[in-house]
């Protein structure tokens, strides 16, 4: 899970996709914001909306954000994890969260060992072991017991994210809609993470059919372009792929979605 996590990059935006019908709607409305930008403490998380980055210059979905390690927009982003050194998003959030979960478990398994080494070696009479043993083995089922409740800290953090469909910046927005347009249900938020199967749920990687529906539906937009209440028709060019996966997960179909 952690190599998992690791290797796999969280999903980018297709070089040229814009959610616009048009090349040109998208110009125009790009003029538009130029002239007029929006006022960022009014914005509300959550509200679909056209939305432009500045550091890539280029239009970017909703949920996706500017991954300043990577230099790059990662789609649906939680947060860029350091000890996995790469950026957690769309396509390895479950990756990550079987890491999580994996390394409480060996956690738990290591302090338990070591718990039985130490009473053990308190039982023992004499030096068999050497003096300093049972000091050893206790200060290191001190650290694993510390670790793995930090761990399970983060999994009760996250937890709570997945069973709303929130993503960790989202949760720290200043303002969000009342009611949260990702929300599915909790079934429905975990299969958005873990998939449609139940049974790979413990695999840390999405088969390919997985893949392309989280692309997308991430890559589709159902909010309004110039407060014109039409949705918006998100394009791909044509044979665009994901350029992270290197997979071949083809993005052609998300064209007219």
């Amino acid at each position: 899970a952690y190599f998992a996590c690791a290797v796999t990059g969280p999903g980018r935006v297709p070089p040229g996709w814009h959610p616009f019908a048009s090349d040109a709607d998208a110009a125009a409305e790009l003029e538009r914001l130029q002239s007029d930008p929006p006022d960022p403490d009014a914005r509300l998380a959550g509200l679909p909306r056209p939305r432009w980055c500045k550091k890539c210059a280029a239009w970017k979905p909703d949920r996706a954000h500017h991954d300043s390690m990577t230099g790059a927009c990662a789609l649906r982003m939680d947060h860029y994890c350091v000890w996995v050194a790469n950026c957690v998003g769309l396509l390895n959030y479950k990756a990550f969260l079987l890491f999580l979960i994996y390394t409480l478990i060996a956690c738990g398994l290591g302090a338990g060992l070591l718990i039985a080494a130490f009473v053990r070696a308190m039982r023992v009479s004499g030096d068999a072991d050497g003096p300093g043993v049972p000091i050893i083995v206790f200060a290191g089922c001190v650290l694993d017991a510390a670790f793995a409740l930090a761990v399970a800290g983060f999994i009760v953090l996250h937890a709570g994210l997945v069973a709303r469909n929130v993503t960790t910046i989202e949760a720290y927005e200043k303002r969000r809609v009342a009611v949260w347009p990702y929300d599915h249900g909790l079934a429905g938020n975990l299969a958005a993470v873990f998939g449609r199967s139940p049974a790979r749920w413990g695999v840390p990687s999405l088969s390919e059919a997985e893949k392309r529906a989280l692309l997308e539906e991430a890559l589709r937009k159902g909010g309004s372009g110039g407060g014109g209440g039409v949705p918006l028709v998100a394009r791909v060019p044509p044979g665009a792929r994901d350029e992270v996966e290197g997979g071949g997960v083809d993005l052609e179909s998300a064209r007219s979605l």
